[in-house]
């Protein structure tokens, strides 16, 4: 195996012993180069998908390590395949660039399926499956290093009947639940973590008269939180109205149906999502058709109304409608948060407001609710939300021609005014749909769309940080992976100061929470296991492909140790650190007095150097 870095040359400090030295020569444990970085330029948003054909209909869930799966449809190969792609916190792909590929299916158009995590962090999908003939609903479990847990899948389904539009959650006990339209009712399965299905038939729920259509699932708790369309007629133009259930975890019904809204309509082909309340209840928004008019529910954990019935209107301005609500919750402060398109009444122009509702459904801005965006020609789309503590960030898309669509963002406060932004989020003029958000690691908002700047449709994501920066979070580099405590009741982590400008070079890398003993930093030019890390002496190799030791060793002193980059002398010529290129850092030490292996290493930093 070739050695990492340099080859020693007299006039240097002498090295440590070969003993201690040779765990850095087998580092170079290879790993594939995952592709990515989140963009801070608004006209180079991150691509995850953009081969041949059109990348349709994303989807996102977060991981708790702050990263996310990022899910679609994949029409360039005869079909609509399913695929499935796992970012970090920083936008890299853990899998090679264009994804996994889940289900080959042959569909020449898509419906709904389903995206969620289950309880160890494995990504869950539920999907319409043509591959064994006929059509049937299959479910998915893919792994955190990309193995498909369940093969090609469980087929859940063995029916002639209509079947669409799946729905899937995880569940704390570590099994998970899928509810889909069969004809003119939803069933609901339960499968263990090996895909084994846990009750003996299906729960069916079919109501008296009309159908009950899949709407929205999550897990609340080991149950499941599930929402029907109800078609209330045979008739497609029947009023359909929005309902709730909440399932136990052998099948049955713990309540429901619940009316969340049976007014007026729900607009034909609307299947409004909800955000659960993180107790077992859930955050409804829905735009009626008798008026338009965007309302907000709140049912609790045992299936009561926190807000009057048939929801609270965001306004009461009946000279205008509104349309394609967003609802966010802050359950810190039980604060409820509904953002729209605003529009005349006919509908030629467009704004944006908003309205923030407290406990018990009482709108706490003016009475037709907060203007972010007045009136004007360029349509407003796809309004998403997200709330914490200090307020919520909102990002929209303007549309002053057709495909001519840019994506904005900003932060509104508590009293319903723009406290950052608007700034660009997507500023390169293109079709752009499906537009998906989901809050994830350091505050940061991370989207995924499909965007048709290229000609064809290919899914694009955006991270927005908290305080309303595009790109990975400020200061330099981002770490990655995890460190474990070594002798000192401690984890070895790292830093670095001074800046990423190669021109400069002045980049110290620093490393604190480590024995007073020798080490090493080393980089690379990779993430070992797509930022996750492989187990390495008593701790974790985080860097992995092509990597170099940084010469001579430190001496730890003061349970920290620091060394200059020194960019103008690079171990090799491979390692030169240029403007615009990505490398990964650590630091391995000596740690006898924590036996074991008797050496550990440092969690790992990624840093983007600039000119």
């Amino acid at each position: 195996m070739p050695r990492l870095g340099r080859p020693w040359r007299a006039g240097q400090q002498a090295p440590a012993p070969r003993s201690y030295l040779w765990p850095l020569v087998v580092l170079a444990l290879a790993s594939p180069q995952g592709q990515g970085q989140w963009s801070s330029d608004p006209a180079l948003n991150l691509s995850l998908a953009d081969s041949a054909g059109d990348q349709v209909q994303a989807k996102l869930v977060a991981r708790a390590d702050g990263g996310a799966y990022v899910s679609w449809f994949d029409g360039g190969a005869g079909g609509y395949d399913l695929r499935l792609q796992r970012i970090d916190v920083d936008g890299f792909e853990a899998w090679p660039h264009g994804g996994l590929l889940v289900a080959d299916r042959g569909f020449s158009s898509t419906q709904d399926y389903g995206l969620s995590i289950d309880a160890s962090g494995a990504a869950l999908l539920s999907f319409r499956d043509d591959r064994a003939g006929g059509v049937q609903i299959s479910a998915s479990r893919v792994s955190p290093a990309g193995t498909l847990l369940w093969g090609t899948g469980v087929q859940l389904t063995n029916t002639s009947s209509f079947v669409g539009a799946p729905k899937i959650t995880g569940t704390d006990d570590g099994q998970c639940v899928v509810a889909w339209t069969q004809d003119s009712s939803t069933a609901i399965q339960r499968l263990a973590s090996d895909g084994t299905p846990q009750w003996s038939v299906a729960t069916v729920l079919t109501p008296v008269s009309g159908a009950y259509l899949a709407s929205d699932l999550h897990g609340a708790s080991n149950s499941a939180l599930l929402s029907v369309v109800h078609q209330t007629g045979s008739q497609f133009w029947a009023p359909k109205h929005l309902k709730a259930f909440k399932l136990d975890s052998g099948g049955g019904i713990q309540w429901g149906p619940v009316a969340v809204f049976d007014g007026d309509s729900l607009q034909f082909g609307s299947f409004p999502t909800f955000v659960p309340d993180g107790v077992g209840g859930g955050l409804f928004a829905w735009y009626g058709t008798g008026p338009l008019e965007c309302y907000a529910q709140h049912i609790r954990a045992d299936g009561s109304e926190a807000f009057p019935h048939n929801g609270v209107s965001g306004s009461t301005d009946t000279a205008r409608v509104r349309v394609d609500p967003s609802i966010s919750y802050d359950a810190d402060n039980d604060r409820t948060y509904l953002f729209w398109t605003e529009q005349n009444a006919a509908q030629t122009t467009f704004g944006l407001r908003g309205q923030l509702f407290d406990a018990s459904g009482n709108r706490q801005w003016a009475a037709a609710g907060s203007e972010l965006l007045p009136l004007a020609a360029a349509e407003v789309r796809s309004v998403r939300a997200s709330a914490d503590s200090a307020g919520v960030m909102v990002v929209w898309t303007q549309i002053p021609a057709w495909g001519q669509d840019r994506m904005y963002g900003a932060r509104v406060d508590g009293a319903g005014a723009f406290s950052v932004g608007p700034f660009d989020v997507s500023s390169t003029p293109s079709g752009k749909s499906r537009l998906q958000a989901t809050r994830g690691g350091h505050g940061q908002l991370m989207l995924a769309w499909s965007d048709d700047r290229t000609g064809a449709d290919d899914i694009l994501a955006q991270a927005i940080q908290a305080d309303g920066s595009l790109g990975q979070a400020t200061g330099i580099g981002q770490e990655f992976c995890s460190s474990t405590p070594n002798s000192s009741g401690q984890a070895a982590v790292m830093a670095a100061s001074g800046s990423t400008g190669v021109a400069a070079d002045d980049l110290v890398l620093e490393v604190s929470g480590i024995p007073n003993q020798m080490g090493i930093f080393f980089y690379g030019t990779a993430r070992q296991n797509g930022g996750a890390g492989v187990p390495f002496g008593n701790g974790l190799l985080c860097v992995g492909g092509q990597i170099f030791r940084l010469l001579p060793p430190y001496l730890g002193s003061s349970q920290a140790a620091s060394r200059a980059l020194d960019i103008a002398h690079p171990p090799q010529a491979s390692g030169q650190v240029t403007a615009g290129s990505t490398w990964h850092f650590q630091a391995w030490y000596r740690d006898p007095l924590a036996g074991g292996a008797s050496f550990d290493l440092s969690d790992g930093l990624t840093v983007v150097f600039t000119p």
